[in-house]
């Protein structure tokens, strides 16, 4: 297995952003509480949900570049949610330099078409991640 590092970037106290390579071995976090630790595929896992499920901006503790603008898609009509929705998990998940590529996305309309249903992987130094979610519109 191999040991890999990642650069994050957090807000100091002085309000600028610093980048510190931090190693993969991470918390593992199960219904909000911490039980252990985890690393190589395990904790990408758990760090695509977390990227998955934080909207960029919204917590003053991450960088510009951590989360997601799945909420930009909110309100647009469906063709053009379904060309963005790709592009804009992709530009989520890439700020992490563990993560090679997204691959193989699947693009369905939610049943009552106000929603997504997307599935695609995750391509890690550790190893592929299927992943899926609901893109509400």
């Amino acid at each position: 297995l191999r040991k890999a590092k990642f650069s994050m970037y957090w807000k100091g106290c002085d309000g600028m952003f610093d980048e510190e390579e931090i190693p993969t071995k991470t918390y593992r976090i199960l219904h909000g509480r911490i039980l252990g630790h985890i690393e190589g595929l395990e904790a990408m896992r758990q760090a695509v949900e977390k990227v998955l499920s934080t909207p960029r901006f919204q917590h003053e503790i991450y960088s510009e570049s951590y989360g997601h603008d799945l909420e930009d898609l909110v309100g647009e009509e469906m063709a053009l949610a379904e060309m963005e929705v790709e592009r804009l998990i992709s530009e989520a998940l890439l700020v992490d330099d563990r993560i090679l590529s997204i691959e193989n996305f699947n693009i369905t309309p939610g049943v009552d078409r106000s929603s997504l249903q997307v599935s695609f992987t995750v391509s890690t130094l550790f190893g592929n991640i299927a992943e899926g979610m609901e893109v509400e519109l």
